[in-house]
């Protein structure tokens, strides 16, 4: 019986984790298209240089040797549902082949999006993802440090706010001047947050640390050296880092497969809808349950990959499989939220706790990536 886990982000390591631990003898291949996982949540601090890349990322093939897994990187093209196989892309080491399957886990997450907006895309820096990261590290110690710099952070939810904070700390270990500014279309930051007493927090931290927040505003273009606002404002800049929304992962274009606004659609047991053989997880998955929708972040990965792993097995051996209950929701989000300067503030069921919150994200961080 071979199980194909496509996409190795925290979803797809877990469903390998959890299928090995519940069955011994299932043979398992797991592909993506980066010869290594990431610890996605720590991408800020490397533009601090509080973590290196090394620290926070692992060989994939590594680790599938050490779980008893098969691991090929390569990207995928296409998916035969009927033939069940995954067509790779050709590459340096073969031509393109076809990967059989017994069941399949589609994990291959979401993507940066600019929403169409002229020049965000081509002239904006990211941190979607390791390499991306780096070369947006890159470019911040090209930079004249002395003169005065002025950066751009657009979007201003978990990613963005913990980006801000972690260019104030950059700036101010070089001895150099900087304006930073938080940019965000909603009237708050942390929009996806319910209550506001974390955005007040957040905002009074930032901007007490020189960060300029710019709430209701939107980008209209951007352009060499100038971000135009549609209320006809323009922010002069050295460099942006584009941190506003993700969007579908290209590969589900061309899938024939049930969606809502483009996310793949699944059953109350993670099983894509109208399929006994293929299931998802992860931020490239829309789950719903009596009105409660998971939240895009790695704790739903994690306990979908879980759940998944499981109703495989059971599915195998004839057994009732498990509904999956989501947790960390968009309606009763949580988070752990880093600062900069060596803090944070966890956000749990309406609450907000500041001790210890960053000596805790950290431990979350050394425990996770001791697996590998």
């Amino acid at each position: 019986m071979n199980i194909v886990v496509v996409g190795c982000g925290f979803g797809g390591v877990e469903v390998v984790r959890t299928l090995r631990k519940e069955a011994k003898e299932l043979d398992i291949t797991m592909i993506d298209r980066k010869p290594q996982f990431d610890y996605q949540p720590a991408y800020p601090e490397l533009l601090s240089g509080k973590v290196t890349p090394e620290e926070i990322s692992c060989d994939l093939k590594k680790f599938a040797t050490k779980i008893g897994a098969g691991f090929i990187h390569a990207e995928v093209v296409n998916i035969d549902f009927k033939a069940k196989k995954v067509k790779l892309k050709a590459n340096a080491e073969d031509e393109g082949r076809d990967i059989p399957y017994d069941f399949l886990v589609i994990a291959i997450g979401a993507e940066q999006t600019f929403f169409g907006i002229p020049g965000a895309e081509k002239l904006s820096h990211t941190v979607n993802t390791l390499n991306d990261t780096i070369a947006t590290k890159n470019a911040l110690d090209k930079l004249d440090h002395s003169k005065e710099s002025s950066i751009a952070v657009i979007g201003a939810g978990l990613t963005g706010v913990e980006v801000a904070g972690e260019l104030v700390d950059y700036f101010k270990d070089r001895g150099a001047l900087a304006r930073i500014y938080l940019v965000e279309l909603m009237p708050r930051i942390l929009p996806a947050l319910p209550k506001e007493n974390v955005a007040i927090y957040v905002s009074k931290f930032l901007s007490d640390s020189g960060v300029e927040i710019l709430t209701e505003t939107a980008v209209q273009e951007v352009s060499e050296g100038e971000i135009t606002f549609k209320d006809g404002r323009k922010l002069p800049y050295d460099i942006i880092i584009w941190t506003a929304g993700i969007k579908p992962n290209s590969l589900l274009e061309i899938l024939a497969v049930p969606k809502v606004k483009g996310w793949l659609k699944v059953d109350f047991y993670l099983r894509v809808e109208g399929m006994d053989d293929v299931f998802a997880v992860g931020d490239t998955v829309y789950f719903e349950r009596e009105g409660v929708r998971a939240g895009q972040n790695v704790e739903e990965a994690e306990g979908q990959g879980r759940v998944a792993a499981v109703n495989i097995v059971r599915t195998i051996k004839g057994e009732k499989l498990k509904r999956y209950r989501p947790k960390n929701t968009i309606q009763n989000p949580r988070a752990l939220i880093s600062l900069g300067d060596g803090k944070a503030v966890v956000y749990f069921g309406g609450m907000v706790f500041r001790v210890f919150a960053y000596r805790l994200k950290k431990f979350v961080e050394h425990r996770y990536m001791k697996r590998f």
